[in-house]
């Protein structure tokens, strides 16, 4: 418990650690990109903002030069007349027409309203406007602009027109005749409704709004109607800054301001021919929309790479925790192995030692069950080992067949009593009414789950303690059964921090139970595997002393086997039984190894079957066709050398001598994963036994083809 907090902790500060930094690593990322591209994108905007100045300036500036231009014509053509000697009559005629023309279809100044003067002190109108009788033209804007300027065009404020009533602006200018003598001042009047409306619509990223101001810097358009005509400075605000910058002849380009309305905003201002200016005023926070867009983006992407890549790099510390912790349970599990290796091997070679010492049969027959012992519980080990591998390795299969279940429970059952009554323990089975009495699965595996999970109870059991075995039906249908079968033991119980380990490979719940119950710690891990493939599951419930109780769940097929077969077929094949009943019968045995054959020849001698020997697979061949194929079984070792089991087999079945197509030919091998059983019956053999020999398997296949 201690190391799992430990590792814990570990893992804890690791992550920590970690998440730390790539936060501040993307932060740092995130900031430099942020200062970097918002430079470029206000640089952009910059740009933008300049662009529609320029082109603001360019429309109205063109629009105010053509009338200038206009009017200037207008007055050259009445100082002409003036120095010609013209008469009033003749002047006004002239207005007339020019205002006519000028307010036709096809005028070059759409704006233009009329043109009119003050001459030798008559008010001559070309619109034909009668002024009222306190219309005085001295006292007007536009006459008294032009007496000030002395000779140069005057641009006129924004005023109120006496005949409309609307908003206008004058040009206005002395007439003089050739010899310089002054005759009044001439003037026309434009209509600054489209001018405004079009500055006034002026935007920057879509919002804002345009200003257009006096040379004396009075709003002549404004979106507040309320400011027009009113001084700069007096608008509030901001305002009064940027009128000082452009008393001053300051550049305002990009300059930020608080707008009459409180709005943080961003400000152009150019100013024009005729002494005027142009603004367009801009939210501060639509002018920086694609900046904050840019930042917003730039943030939400950090965030999501920093979750992504943290998360990743959470996984790959995580694995390499996880495989620094499979490296210290293989460690402990190789420990284990060489423990639950040695120790048998150790009692085998010891006891044939004292064998060997011996004449007393007693002593000699008590060894050899020491050997034998010891024997069963190393080829115990390697199966749990081997089957680990094929788990790894992904190939580990099922072989389904149709058995009693009752008689595999028997099986069980029998293999595993001497055990519960060597601790004089209590066993009890119970099995549902329900259970079909044959199902289609995997006996072998079947049963290997059955009897590891009962080894262990009787391992972590006291003497006279209680074991149960029971079996439910849960459901099914179709064909199919839903089985529960669980094992209860009063033992010593399990702690959950023990649970989380316990299906682990290469893993036991605690330490030391190595040291004291022995066991390699991959029997809960395989019956797990084997489990799954059954398509179920297995569990645990337990507490420390109180027992444990393992439960798992498979679904198979219901069978149609008869337990009665099922006990002709057990007790069929037990070794008292068979001598000599293979009298008359002739073998061939291939295996390379003295000692195997040796082995099978002790073994097989009382059962009167006469066995000739090869040693390799080219000898087998010859062997058999020396002997016309007149051999009744061929038991067939696989490694082999100079020829191999399969090539032997493939060659004698290819050989034009009688039986050779049909001679039963078993391999006998140590190679018994599933995939070696199917390449032997590939190539041409019958049947398979595996090394160490069972002699009970060796009888049956013999009793099989030869009787």
């Amino acid at each position: 418990m201690i190391h799992v907090k430990a590792n814990v902790k570990k893992l804890v500060k690791a992550n920590y650690q970690l998440v730390t930094f790539v936060f501040l690593a993307f932060l740092a990322m995130v900031l430099v990109s942020y200062f970097y591209v918002s430079n470029i994108v206000q640089g952009q905007m910059l740009v933008i903002g300049e662009e529609m100045m320029n082109t603001t300036e360019t429309a109205v500036s063109a629009n105010l030069r053509e009338s200038e231009l206009s009017f200037a014509n207008t007055v050259h053509t009445v100082e002409s007349m003036l120095s010609s000697g013209k008469s009033q009559e003749e002047i006004l005629d002239f207005l007339t027409e020019i205002t006519d023309y000028f307010r036709g279809e096809y005028s070059p100044l759409p704006d233009f309203m009329k043109i009119y003067g003050y001459i030798h002190g008559e008010f001559l109108d070309g619109s034909g406007w009668v002024p009222p009788a306190d219309y005085s033209p001295p006292q007007r804007p536009w006459y008294i602009g032009a007496d000030k300027n002395d000779g140069g065009i005057f641009f006129s404020e924004p005023y109120v027109d006496a005949e409309t009533g609307g908003t206008v602006i004058s040009y206005s200018q002395k007439l003089r005749d050739d010899d310089g003598a002054e005759h009044g001042i001439l003037a026309i009047d434009l209509n600054m409704t489209r001018v405004t409306d079009y500055v006034r619509g002026q935007k920057i990223t879509g919002n804002g709004y345009g200003i257009l101001l006096s040379d004396t810097l009075n709003f002549a358009t404004h979106r507040d109607n309320s400011l027009t005509g009113l001084h700069m400075a007096e608008a509030g605000h901001g305002y009064a800054k940027l009128s000082a910058m452009l008393a001053a002849g300051q550049p305002i380009s990009a300059e930020r301001f608080t707008d009459a309305d409180g709005t943080d905003s961003i400000a152009f201002f150019r100013t024009i021919l005729n002494g005027w200016h142009i603004g367009i005023v801009t939210p501060r926070a639509s002018y920086y929309g694609q900046v904050y867009s840019l930042a917003l983006v730039l943030g939400i992407l950090g965030a999501v790479l920093m979750v992504f890549l943290s998360a990743i790099l959470i996984q790959i510390n995580a694995a390499k925790i996880r495989s620094d912790e499979e490296n210290r349970s293989k460690s402990g599990f190789l420990a284990r192995m060489s423990h639950e290796m040695r120790t048998p091997m150790n009692a085998i070679i010891g006891m044939t030692s004292l064998a060997r010492e011996t004449d007393d049969l007693s002593r000699i027959r008590y060894c050899l069950d020491k050997v034998s012992d010891a024997s069963s519980h190393l080829l115990g080990v390697i199966n749990d080992v081997l089957d680990m591998s094929k788990i790894e390795a992904g190939k580990l299969e099922l072989s389904e067949t149709d058995f009693p279940f009752g008689g595999m429970l028997d099986q069980v059952t029998s293999v595993i009593n001497f055990k519960l009554e060597e601790k004089h323990q209590h066993f009890t089975v119970e099995v549902d009414p329900e259970v079909p009495a044959a199902i289609v699965a995997d006996r072998q595996r079947l049963s290997q789950v059955i009897t590891n999970l009962l080894s262990n109870a009787n391992k972590f059991t006291p003497e006279g303690g209680n074991i149960g075995l029971q079996v439910r039906r849960t459901g099914g249908e179709d064909g199919m059964c839903a089985l529960e079968i669980a094992v209860t033991d009063d033992g010593i119980g399990i702690s959950d921090e023990q649970k989380a380990k316990l299906f682990r490979a290469f893993e036991q719940a605690d330490g030391s139970i190595s040291r004291k119950f022995g066991g390699t710690g991959l029997g809960l891990s395989i019956s797990k595997s084997i489990v799954e493939l059954m398509g179920g599951g297995i569990r645990v419930e337990s507490e420390p002393g109180k027992g444990s109780r393992f439960i798992f769940d498979i679904r198979v097929r219901t069978g149609s086997a008869d337990p009665a077969g099922e006990e002709e077929v057990r007790t069929a094949v037990r070794p008292e039984d068979v001598a000599p009943v293979f009298a008359g019968k002739h073998i061939l045995l291939a295996e390379d190894v003295e000692i195997n054959r040796e082995i099978l020849l002790a073994l097989l001698e009382d059962t009167g079957v006469a066995i000739d020997c090869a040693e390799n697979g080219r000898e087998a061949c010859e062997m058999f066709a020396d002997n016309d194929g007149g051999y009744d079984m061929i038991f067939m070792d696989i490694h082999m050398p100079e020829v191999d089991g399969y090539e032997a087999t493939r060659r004698i079945r290819a050989m034009e001598l009688p039986g050779a197509a049909t001679i039963p030919i078993v391999a006998m091998t140590a190679n018994v994963f599933r995939e070696d059983i199917e390449k032997c019956l590939a190539a041409g053999m019958n049947a398979h036994v595996g090394k160490p020999l069972e002699m009970t398997e060796v009888l049956g296949k013999m009793r099989q083809y030869l009787l």
